[in-house]
């Protein structure tokens, strides 16, 4: 499973020194709550840099020196913000109706890697500076930690008991096909060629006299083949392509990556199993063949892991906006919460 989003947030804001403040509220100040959970300024403060920093990473370079300069901006990020530290407080509620707990040796490692984090900023001091520039004391930081490997505990239970987790093949090939856009790649051809060469294997041109008689085998060959002959015979027989015994198999041929344009032009516009007529590069006369050609990721193995996780996410997803409803409303204080920027 990929990293939680919290847990790479938290390491991002570490190595970062831009903060969003919280326009004078109280750290502890609450700003908003959910069944029994406490949102405070400080945890709000967090989710809602998080929010920005994806806002912003989402935005064009022009974009984001401009973005923040509306209240409509902020507004959104803010609403976005709280559905996010909301959706965290339900599931640390859940976690505390299961009994999920933080072990000794988990709360150890926890300690391990808020040792890491000072370790890797050079000290203490630089390690409370950071922390303050951002909003955040020790404690804080520590919490933070805490109930994230606490939140990674509860997705690890409910997506390992629930039957509604175990996903089918036929669930991941349905979800491969509503969302092919989502494997689209740079289109690549295999193709193979016959090549007449017209240079020597310094790559200077060939006297006239054998560039001719080079133009003259491509046609022999080129008619060869309109009368059905095997492409990979004749390929083995006549290619002068020096890369041929290394890649009998073909080339993967993408737009822009070294072809002469001819041959990447053929071989995009070429039908599957088709062969082209003869084709003048500097390196010769080649007659190409495309085997295939791709241009979304294949559903293999792990474009099925990734699929599969996918779906476990979104059935967690689910759960968890269960979970909410089963709560009573969100109570907010939308005042101190419009002073947070």
């Amino acid at each position: 499973m990929e990293k939680w989003k919290i847990q790479l947030m938290i390491t991002l804001l570490l190595f970062t020194l831009v903060f969003a403040g919280c326009g004078g509220v109280n750290s502890t100040q609450e700003v908003a709550s959910v069944g029994e959970e406490k949102i405070t300024a400080q945890e709000f403060t967090f989710f809602l840099y998080t929010v920005k920093s994806q806002m912003e990473m989402q935005a064009n370079e022009q974009e984001v020196s401009r973005f923040w300069d509306t209240e409509e901006a902020i507004d959104a990020a803010r609403q976005k913000a709280l559905e996010e530290v909301v959706k965290f407080k339900v599931q640390l509620q859940k976690a505390k109706e299961l009994g999920i707990e933080l072990t000794e040796q988990e709360e150890q490692q926890i300690q391990e890697q808020r040792q890491s984090y000072i370790s890797n900023l050079g000290g203490r001091d630089n390690y409370n500076e950071q922390l303050a520039e951002m909003g955040l004391n020790d404690k804080g930081f520590m919490e933070l930690l805490e109930n994230s490997k606490i939140v990674e505990k509860l997705f690890t239970k409910v997506s390992s008991e629930g039957t509604e987790y175990n996903i089918s093949k036929e669930q991941i090939k349905d979800y491969y096909e509503q969302n092919k856009e989502m494997f689209k790649i740079q289109p690549t051809a295999l193709t193979k060629h016959i090549l007449l060469s017209i240079i020597d294997d310094n790559r200077q041109p060939l006297p006239e006299e054998q560039q001719q008689q080079a133009k003259e085998k491509a046609k022999e060959v080129y008619a060869r083949l309109q009368e059905g002959e095997d492409f990979d015979a004749l390929m083995h027989a006549y290619s002068g392509d020096p890369g041929l015994e290394s890649n009998p198999d073909g080339y993967e041929v993408m737009r822009g990556i070294g072809f002469a344009p001819a041959f990447e032009e053929a071989a995009f516009t070429l039908e599957v199993g088709e062969f082209s007529e003869i084709i003048e590069t500097e390196f010769g006369y080649h007659i190409i063949k495309v085997e295939s050609r791709e241009e979304y990721y294949q559903l293999d193995e792990y474009v099925q892991v990734f699929i599969e996780e996918q779906l476990i996410r979104n059935q967690y997803e689910k759960q968890v906006k269960e979970w909410k409803q089963e709560l009573p409303p969100v109570v907010s204080n939308q005042e101190v919460l419009r002073k947070i920027q």
